[in-house]
C-alpha cells in the first residue's frame, strides 16, 4: 500500500494513499462556531461541504500558516474531511525502506495514532499515521 508523505510543521507524516481524493489549494472556509479543536471552518469543493482540518494543530505541532499550504482531500465513500498541510512531499510505498520505533516527538502523539515509522531513504523519517484515529471515527 502506498502513503502520501506531507509536510506539516518540521515533521513529515504519512497518509493512507488508498483514500486520498484529491489535492488542492486551500479553498475560501465558512468558520463554525463552537467546531472541534483544529477545525479552521468548512468549505464548499465541488457541490460538497467539506470540513477543513488543520492537521498541524491536531497532532500539536502547530498550526500549518501561509505560504503555501494546501488541502488533502481525506476520505471513502460519500464522507471527506480536507487536511490542511504546509506541502505534499510524494508517495512512499510500503515495504520501501526499512521501518523503525518512533522517535521521541512521535512516540510523544496519543496512544494509536501512529501505524509506524518508514525511512524510504537514509536521513528521512515518514511518521505513518492512522487518521481514522487522528481525527476521530466519526470525522471519516
Amino acid at each position: 500500500m502506498s502513503t502520501l508523505a506531507v509536510r506539516v510543521g518540521g515533521a513529515e507524516f504519512g497518509l493512507p494513499a488508498d483514500r486520498v481524493r484529491e489535492v488542492l489549494r486551500p479553498p475560501r472556509l465558512t468558520r463554525v462556531p463552537f467546531a472541534p479543536a483544529g477545525v479552521r471552518g468548512v468549505a464548499q469543493v465541488r457541490g460538497t461541504v467539506l470540513a477543513v482540518v488543520d492537521l498541524g494543530d491536531r497532532l500539536g505541532v502547530g498550526p500549518v500558516l501561509p505560504p503555501g499550504r494546501l488541502v488533502v482531500v481525506w476520505g471513502r465513500g460519500r464522507e471527506a474531511v480536507g487536511l490542511l498541510v504546509d506541502r505534499v512531499v510524494g508517495l512512499v510505498e510500503e515495504g520501501g525502506g526499512e521501518e523503525l520505533p518512533p522517535d521521541e516527538a512521535e512516540a510523544a502523539l496519543p496512544p494509536g495514532w501512529l501505524a509506524g515509522v518508514a525511512v524510504p531513504v537514509p536521513g528521512r523519517r515518514v511518521a505513518i499515521l492512522r487518521l481514522e484515529r487522528v481525527l476521530g471515527e466519526e470525522a471519516t
